[in-house]
């Protein structure tokens, strides 16, 4: 009897501790059942991934660009709208490049220098400027208007200049800006051409002549001199010393080494 008093709650002990095991391993069972079958939330998603659009240029006729009514009279409705074209697609680029994004105004109205395509003047107020147009040229050359992205970067330009303040001058000579100005037109003008090298030329004698020595130094010498140059000139009075300072070479020495080369470019 002693016996079975001391064996029964152990008989007892014994079987509440099988119940809660079983209890407990079917509940980690269904839990592990649970995890494995449902390891994350399903979302459902309609989103759709657009197709993306060409650029479109935006119109900046009236806002930036102002073009008098004697043009308008004196060319036909399909060059005004060559005009604004070119304008639009080239503006923004050149003032991208030229002039930290900055667009001033631009006035498109009829000129008389002889001789000329167009060209490109100051008005009283410094954020306005004009471009005057020839109309002999452009009745000759109707398809002419890639031009004006020459004249469009002169708008840009406005270097300090010690003589004239701000302006395109850029006090060391014309030379300087028509040829910046032609390097311009050259990358952004496909059709453009450049004139080959000839030893009766200087690199003084502007335009295309100028802009194939100033590009022959940014693919052989310094590949960004024509952004340093330009930002230099927007910066300070032109010295000289700026060729120095951006290639290491004098003016006279990098001529002389453009003149000694095979003349090629490559951009």
């Amino acid at each position: 009897m002693k016996k079975l008093r001391i064996i029964l709650p152990v008989l007892i002990a014994l079987v509440l501790l099988t119940v809660l095991a079983t209890v407990l391993s079917v509940s980690f069972a269904k839990e592990e059942e649970k995890s494995a079958t449902v390891p994350f939330e399903v979302v459902e998603t309609t989103e759709y991934v657009s197709k993306p659009k060409k650029p479109k240029f935006e119109d900046l006729t009236g806002d930036f660009l102002h073009i008098s009514t004697e043009l308008e009279n004196t060319f036909n409705a399909n060059f005004v709208k060559r005009l604004t074209t070119h304008f639009n697609q080239v503006y923004p680029i050149l003032a991208e490049r030229w002039n930290y994004g900055i667009m001033y105004d631009v006035n498109y109205d009829m000129g008389e220098l002889e001789g000329a395509a167009a060209y490109q003047m100051g008005t009283s107020n410094p954020l306005v400027m004009q471009i005057c147009l020839i109309e002999g040229h452009f009745k000759a050359n109707p398809g002419d208007v890639h031009t004006l992205t020459h004249e469009l970067t002169h708008a840009l330009q406005v270097y300090k200049d010690s003589k004239y303040g701000a302006s395109n001058n850029a006090n060391g000579g014309s030379w300087i800006t028509e040829g910046i100005a032609d390097v311009s037109r050259y990358n952004y003008d496909p059709g453009f051409v450049l004139y080959n090298y000839a030893s009766n030329q200087k690199y003084t004698d502007s335009y295309r002549i100028t802009a194939r020595f100033f590009i022959w130094i940014e693919d052989n010498v310094q590949e960004t001199f024509v952004e340093q140059f330009h930002e230099a000139l927007k910066c300070e009075p032109y010295s000289a010393k700026f060729f120095v300072r951006i290639t290491g070479y004098t003016v006279d020495e990098l001529w002389q080494m453009y003149a000694e080369s095979d003349h090629k470019i490559k951009s």
